[in-house]
C-alpha cells in the first residue's frame, strides 16, 4: 500500500472528469507518477488519454468523502503506516509514538481504530494490486539487499540515483515492506511475491517493456484466454498462456498474501558446546565402541549448567536422538545436529527475521540487526539462514517445558494478547528469576510454539500453546512451576506409549496393588516400544505420577491432552 494525499486530491477530479490532461492542467505535480500510482494500487484504469475510477477507487472516494485533506500528512499510508494500522486493530495496543502517527491520518483516535481506518483497512484488504513491472523497477529489485535496516535500503537507492518513486512503487505492489520504527530503527524486506517476480523476467531474454497483469488479465489466463496485448508481453502464444505467463500470474497471487510462520528455531552457546562434545565421542566410538556418548561421559568432556536439560532440549529439536545401546541411555548426532555444528549458534530473533520476511511479514529493526550480527542475513538471507530455516520447516518439534514455559503459559491469557513487559512482570511474580532471562524464555516458548509475539511486543497463545495450557491447569500445577522441567521427549514418549497402548495399561492398572511411583508391569510393556533403560522409565512414571499426568491406576485428563496436543 502507499497512499499520499495527492492520490486522493486526483480521485476527487476524477469525479469531475476523465480527462488526464485536465486533471494534470488543475493538479501538475508529478501527476503521471500518481497516476501511474493509483494504477498499480487498483484505484484506476489508464485508458489513452482518460483515467477512469475502479470500484476500489470509488470506494476509497467514499470512505473519505468526509475528510479535510488539509489536516493530513503528505503521505496518508505506507507499508510502515499500514503495519502499525494492522497491529492496532489485531491488538488493540501500539506503542504512543505509533498511535499518534496513525492519529495524525484520521486512522485511529483514543478509542482505536476511526470509521475511516476501518474502512481503509477493510478495503486495503479487498483489493489487489496490479502486476508493473519496468525495467527500471525491475533493476532496482534485482540489486537491491533483499532484507536489512531502512538506512541501508536508502543508501542503496542513493548510490545506484534512483528516486523514491521506486520504493513507493514497490510498496504499491506490495513487493516490498517497511516496517514501523522500533527503538533501533526500521527494517524493510521484500516479500515472497518480489522473489517470483525477479524468477519470472529471469525468463525473458531482452526484458525492455513494462509488464502489466491486472486483475481482469490474471482471470483471462486463468480461463486459458487470449488477447493481443497478452500476447505482445510473452504472456501468452498460440499454444496458450505461456511458462513465463504463468511465472506472472504467480506473482499477481502471492502479492499481499501472508503466509502462516515458520516457527524460529535457536540454538545457544551451551547446546553447540553439547554437540561438539557428542561430536567427539561418536569419532573415538569408531575406534573404541566401549567409549559412549553417554550423559556421564558428555559431562567429561563439556562444561554446562544442567546438562540432562541440554540434552532434553536438543532432543526435541531433532539435533539429537536418544538410544539404548548396551542397555545404556545415549545421546547420538542426528543429521541435523552435525550440520548444526558447522553453522553455529543461533538466537530466536535473529530467525524471527527470516521466518516473517519468508511468510510475507515484515520483521522489525531488532531482529534484523540480530540477524545481522549471527550472519544470518546479509543482503538476502544466507546459508546458515536457510538451513535453519529449512530445519524449523522439515522437524517435528518434541514437548519439553521449563518451569519457564509453565509460567509463560499460565500467565498469559486465554483469547487476547498481553505486552510482554507486563507478561515478564507476571512470570517474575509467579516464579521469580531475571527479567533478561524470563525476556529469553518468552522468546524460546515462541520457538516452542506456544506464543507469538507481534513486532509491537504483544503475545499470544498459539492453538498448541493454548492446548498445553489446559493440560497444565488440569495437572499438579504448583508442583509443575517448581521444577527445572516437567515435560521432556522421554516422559512424553512415555506418556504416549500409555495413551496408545491403554486397554493394556488398564489390565495391569486392574490389579489391586497400589501403583506409587512404577510397576514393573508397566516398565515391561514400555521397554518393547522406546529405546531407554529401565531405570529412565521408572523415573519417567514416577515423575509423570508426582506432576499429575500419571494417576495411581489411570491416563489422567491432563496426560490425555498433552498427548493430543502433539499428536
Amino acid at each position: 500500500m502507499y497512499l499520499k494525499k495527492r492520490h486522493l486530491e486526483i480521485l476527487r477530479e476524477m469525479k469531475k472528469t476523465e480527462s488526464q490532461a485536465e486533471i494534470e492542467a488543475k493538479l501538475p505535480e508529478e501527476f503521471q507518477i500518481r497516476a501511474i500510482e493509483l494504477y498499480i494500487l487498483g484505484f484506476a484504469e489508464l485508458e489513452g488519454g482518460k483515467i477512469k475510477l475502479t470500484d476500489a477507487g470509488r470506494k476509497l472516494l467514499e470512505i473519505s468523502d468526509s475528510l479535510n485533506l488539509d489536516e493530513l500528512p503528505e503521505v496518508i499510508a505506507d507499508t510502515e503506516i499500514m503495519k502499525m494500522h494492522e497491529l492496532l486493530d489485531e491488538t488493540g495496543k501500539v506503542p504512543e509514538s505509533w498511535l499518534e502517527k496513525l492519529k495524525e491520518r484520521k486512522l485511529a483516535d483514543e478509542n482505536g481504530l476511526t470509521e475511516f481506518g476501518k474502512a481503509l483497512l477493510e478495503l486495503y484488504r479487498e483489493t489487489h494490486p496490479v502486476v508493473y513491472l519496468t525495467p527500471e523497477i525491475v533493476s532496482f529489485l534485482r540489486g537491491m539487499p533483499k532484507i536489512g535496516t531502512l538506512d541501508e535500503l536508502v543508501t542503496y537507492k542513493n548510490s545506484k540515483l534512483y528516486g523514491d518513486n521506486i520504493v513507493n512503487a514497490l510498496q504499491a505492489m506490495r513487493l516490498l515492506l517497511i516496517s514501523p520504527p522500533t527503538e533501533k530503527g526500521r527494517a524493510f524486506a521484500t516479500t515472497p511475491a518480489a522473489k517470483l517476480a525477479l524468477k519470472a523476467v529471469s525468463m525473458i531474454p531482452v526484458f525492455a517493456r513494462a509488464i502489466v497483469l491486472r486483475k481482469e488479465d490474471f482471470e483471462a489466463l486463468k480461463a486459458g484466454r487470449s488477447n493481443a496485448e497478452l500476447e505482445s508481453m510473452g504472456l501468452t502464444d498460440e499454444k496458450g498462456t505461456t511458462e513465463f505467463g504463468k511465472a506472472v500470474m504467480e506473482t499477481y497471487e502471492a502479492m499481499g498474501r501472508v503466509e502462516e510462520k515458520v516457527l524460529p528455531i535457536y540454538l545457544l552457546d551451551d547446546g553447540l558446546a553439547v554437540l561438539k562434545a557428542i561430536r567427539e565421542i561418536e569419532k573415538k566410538y569408531e575406534t573404541n565402541p566401549d567409549i559412549l556418548p553417554t550423559e556421564k561421559e558428555i559431562a567429561r568432556r563439556v562444561e554446562v549448567e544442567d546438562l540432562g536439560a541440554i540434552l532434553h532440549l536438543l532432543e526435541s529439536k531433532e539435533l539429537v536422538e536418544r538410544k539404548l545401546v548396551k542397555n545404556k541411555d545415549t545421546y547420538w548426532l542426528t543429521e541435523w545436529g552435525k550440520e548444526a555444528i558447522n553453522f553455529g549458534t543461533v538466537s530466536p530473533d535473529a530467525m524471527k527475521a527470516v521466518t516473517y520476511a519468508e511468510s510475507g511479514d515484515v520483521p522489525i529493526a531488532e531482529w534484523v540487526i540480530k540477524a545481522q550480527e549471527e550472519g544470518v542475513v546479509k543482503v538476502g538471507v544466507t546459508d546458515k539462514g536457510r538451513f535453519y530455516l529449512k530445519l524449523s520447516r522439515s522437524i517435528k518439534r518434541k514437548p519439553f517445558l521449563t518451569r519457564y514455559d509453565a509460567a509463560i503459559l499460565a500467565k498469559t491469557p486465554r483469547k487476547k494478547y498481553i505486552h510482554r513487559d507486563e507478561l515478564v512482570e507476571l512470570v517474575k511474580d509467579y516464579v521469580g528469576g531475571d527479567e533478561k532471562e524470563i525476556i529469553r524464555a518468552i522468546g524460546e516458548a515462541e520457538a516452542k510454539g506456544f506464543v507469538v509475539e507481534l513486532q509491537n511486543g504483544m503475545v499470544k497463545l498459539t492453538e498448541l500453546g493454548d492446548k498445553v495450557k489446559t493440560a497444565l491447569e488440569n495437572a499438579k500445577l504448583q508442583e509443575i512451576v517448581k521444577v527445572k522441567f516437567s515435560v521432556t521427549p522421554t516422559l512424553y514418549n512415555v506418556l504416549r506409549v500409555i495413551y496408545e497402548n491403554l486397554e493394556t495399561f488398564n489390565r495391569i492398572w486392574k490389579e489391586k496393588s497400589e501403583i506409587k511411583g512404577y510397576k514393573m508391569e508397566e516398565v515391561d510393556v514400555i521397554r518393547k516400544h522406546l529405546s531407554l533403560s529401565d531405570d529412565e522409565i521408572k523415573k519417567a512414571l514416577t515423575m509423570l505420577r508426582q506432576l499429575g499426568f500419571l494417576g495411581s491406576k489411570s491416563l489422567t485428563e491432563a496426560g490425555k491432552v498433552l498427548v493430543e496436543a502433539y499428536l
